[in-house]
């Protein structure tokens, strides 16, 4: 295997452990805090949480560009994993005060480990393995929906509320894992211009050569120690991506996986949990999910190259219209809001488990569909400096994810989906706008056959970025 491909699983793995952890967390925190219902907390809190959370992201963004490029984006996910595990074990007894700083300083964490994140897959995609790269990270990321929420429906069995114990338990478990995934981004191997060739060298290893003073700086990396000037760069470039015409495109289609977001992550559960009595269910509707997801990774990765990156977009599309649909008509219209342990609407046709779970596969594969494609362009557009290019996208994506959580809980279902099919059609047609006037050929890097075509591919890619 080579280090690019070695990287790339390495990055999947860690993100699968961390977010087998915070996803399951955040999957079951508005039910867990409607059933602990004291110190302050009540059925609302885990949604101001998740508020808090993605808002802090989204601001993160404008500063993790310089932090990645200061420190690596190898020890970066490493760092900004630890305030992950910090959250989850606040939820062991939570506190108000507790569960919205943790929160906070998440956010802060996440905006880094997503802006390091997508310059790992970037600097380890050479030429079209873009959408395919991108693929193998999705399916391994959405890998964590399954390893939580399985031990969640064997754990909680037939209970109808979530006790003191199985709460302990279920986040002490959860705290083990995310450890572990944090642990896992230290197996990184730094990323030089003849990757393919070198050994791999994980980067908790290149730390202590370092230390030690017998690994050279490279040269890359010591002009990113250049003083204020060059911290503040990666700030500079991302406040100019974000007025190119390309991200002016991007923006539709994020501010739908924004809205998104906050329908997968938590809502469709909360919606289960008020809808079916058992508690397992909730596990079985994140699993469903992330069989979704994971599916997506595969099918839209290996598809992007046949039908294009808009191709994608349109499919998914259709199977989110559809999912909208299919949801207004089988839950309640308080299935979101309702403080009753569970709702007593009457939906249009009857309430099943079994149509709630294909209603998650759809979920995750149209949501997915989106998220691989919008990843592969900025890999594309923004390839000689994407890091900027992936935080200018979550930080849309999480203000916009923000704003969802905290109106949420109080907008009935039927209008939180008339939202989610409007933000995807404006989506759809955007990216289609951007595939148009602005095809991948453009700014894609085609295998070098010598040095030559290297130079001339950088030379021709900092003419565009000029024009930008």
């Amino acid at each position: 295997m080579n280090k690019n491909l070695y990287n790339i699983h390495i990055l999947g793995i860690g993100f699968m452990f961390v977010f087998s952890a915070f996803i399951t967390a955040g999957f079951i925190a508005a039910i867990v805090l409607k059933d602990f219902d004291r110190n302050g907390i009540d059925s609302k809190t885990g949604f101001y949480s998740l508020s808090i959370i993605y808002a802090c992201l989204g601001m993160a963004n404008w500063f993790s560009p310089a932090i990645v490029k200061k420190l690596g984006p190898e020890i970066s996910l490493f760092l900004s994993a630890m305030p992950y595990t910090g959250f989850i074990f606040c939820m062991i007894n939570p506190f108000m005060w507790s569960v919205f700083l943790f929160s906070a300083l998440l956010g802060i964490g996440g905006g880094i480990l997503w802006t390091a994140s997508g310059e790992v897959i970037a600097k380890n995609s050479p030429g079209d393995t873009k959408a395919k790269n991108t693929g193998i990270f999705w399916s391994w990321f959405n890998t964590s929906m399954l390893v939580g929420n399985v031990f969640l429906y064997f754990y909680l069995g037939d209970s109808a509320k979530i006790s003191d114990t199985q709460r302990y338990v279920i986040y002490l478990v959860l705290g083990v894992l995310c450890t572990i995934g944090t642990c896992t981004f230290l197996l990184l191997a730094p990323v030089s211009s003849d990757s393919e060739k070198s050994k791999i060298v994980p980067a908790f290893v290149f730390v202590a050569r370092k230390i030690c003073g017998k690994t050279k700086e490279d040269p890359e990396k010591e002009e990113s120690k250049g003083g204020l000037k060059a911290v503040l760069q990666p700030i500079a470039d991302a406040a100019r991506y974000c007025r190119t015409k390309q991200m002016c495109l991007l923006y539709a289609p994020v501010i739908f996986t924004g809205v998104s977001l906050n329908f997968w992550s938590s809502v469709f559960i909360t919606v289960i949990g008020n809808v079916f009595p058992n508690r397992s269910y909730l596990a079985l509707g994140g699993i469903s999910t992330g069989v979704g997801e994971i599916a997506a990774g595969f099918i839209w990765g290996r598809l992007s190259n046949k039908i294009g990156r808009h191709g994608v977009v349109m499919a998914s599309s259709f199977i989110n219209l559809c999912l909208y649909a299919l949801s207004f008509v089988s839950f309640p219209s308080d299935a979101a809001t309702t403080t009753a342990a569970v709702t007593e609407e009457i939906p249009i046709i009857p309430s099943s488990i079994y149509l709630s779970l294909g209603l998650g596969l759809l979920l995750g594969l149209g949501d997915g569909g989106f998220n691989v494609s919008i990843y592969a362009a900025l890999g594309t557009i923004y390839e000689s400096n994407p890091a900027p290019a992936f935080a200018m996208f979550k930080f849309v994506q999480s203000m916009v994810g923000a704003g969802a959580f905290v109106y949420c809980g109080h907008l009935l279902l039927p209008f939180q989906l008339v939202i989610l099919a409007a933000t995807c059609l404006l989506g759809c047609v955007s990216f289609a706008f951007l595939e148009k006037l602005f095809p991948s050929q453009i700014l894609e890097e085609k295998p070098e056959a010598d040095k030559e075509a290297g130079k001339t591919f950088l030379s021709t890619t900092k003419e565009a970025k000029e024009t930008l």
